[in-house]
């Protein structure tokens, strides 16, 4: 039995065409959120729906895809949380994939492609509960190009290989660096230190993902946090923190116990986060 569901321009099916732009050159870009169906909570919809779609529209806009508007979006959305539920599916993660769409061979592409917008609805599949994790250091090198940097564009070949570098199930995420030893950010999530109730993240200029939780964080950061820092993060500063976490649309906030020997204490401050974020109402959900 699948078990997911997936909605591509609207229609549930679960294919596209072999010609399609983001099968042959990763031409697109995709979304990951968590969602809450409507049997399972008070609330339901997508947490921090907003934040994500506007992170869309910038990335449609950066690579000249064109996609319809907020409208055709949310009644996408409806429709693919609305059959979940009708299967007993009350939470999950959404991922949206919107792609050029299909053309030719070549690079070039006519402006007026119709995109290929996929809705992929996946039930959570774990309910075990990661308190804390530990972390390495990836060998593989993450891309740097500052005209996509931030894009979740849909060649993620840098984290693939990265990911390949661990079979360890002790081992939860792996931490990339650019050839200068700074810090830049995990295979698929974004990391924040702490020194003296400082929150201090690294600056994402030419590589690197800017999170919609890395940007939430940062936004309500201040309310468990004496000072919110972004700057340039060298590897032999790990030494030197109190603290770190990682985060993600899905995680959310969670905690590390050890970066390669350097081992870390949860704060009381991370824990007030953790909490804050448990919270729905806290969620932005819509």
């Amino acid at each position: 039995m699948k078990k997911f569901l997936t909605l591509i321009n609207g229609k549930f099916k679960d294919s596209i065409s072999v010609l399609d732009r983001g099968l042959a050159y990763g031409d697109g870009f995709f979304e990951t959120m968590q969602w809450i169906g409507k049997n399972s909570e008070s609330l339901h919809g997508v947490e921090f729906w907003d934040r994500h779609f506007k992170r869309i529209t910038k990335s449609a806009k950066i690579l000249k895809i064109n996609i319809p508007n907020k409208n055709i979006f949310g009644k996408y959305k409806n429709k693919v949380l609305t059959a979940a539920h009708k299967k007993k599916i009350y939470k999950g993660i959404l991922k949206i994939i919107i792609t050029r769409g299909v053309g030719g061979r070549g690079y070039s592409y006519e402006n007026n492609i119709r995109p290929t917008i996929i809705f992929i609805v996946f039930p959570n599949s774990s309910t075990k509960i990661i308190k804390s994790v530990n972390v390495k250091i990836c060998k593989s090198a993450i891309s740097d190009n500052i005209n996509i940097s931030g894009l979740k564009h849909l060649n993620r070949l840098d984290s693939v290989q990265a990911r390949s570098e661990w079979k360890d199930k002790k081992i939860f995420e792996g931490i990339f660096i650019d050839n200068k030893k700074n810090i830049l950010e995990g295979t698929m999530t974004n990391v924040f230190f702490i020194k003296n109730q400082a929150l201090v993240t690294p600056s994402i200029v030419s590589s690197g993902i800017k999170g919609i939780m890395r940007e939430v964080v940062l936004a309500k950061g201040k309310k468990f946090f004496n000072e919110i820092i972004i700057r340039q993060i060298k590897q032999h500063e790990i030494e030197n923190f109190d603290g770190m976490f990682l985060t993600n649309s899905i995680i959310k906030i969670l905690p590390v116990k050890k970066f390669g020997k350097k081992k870390f204490a949860i704060s009381n401050s991370t824990l007030k986060l953790i909490n804050f974020f448990q919270k729905q109402k806290n969620l932005e959900i819509a």
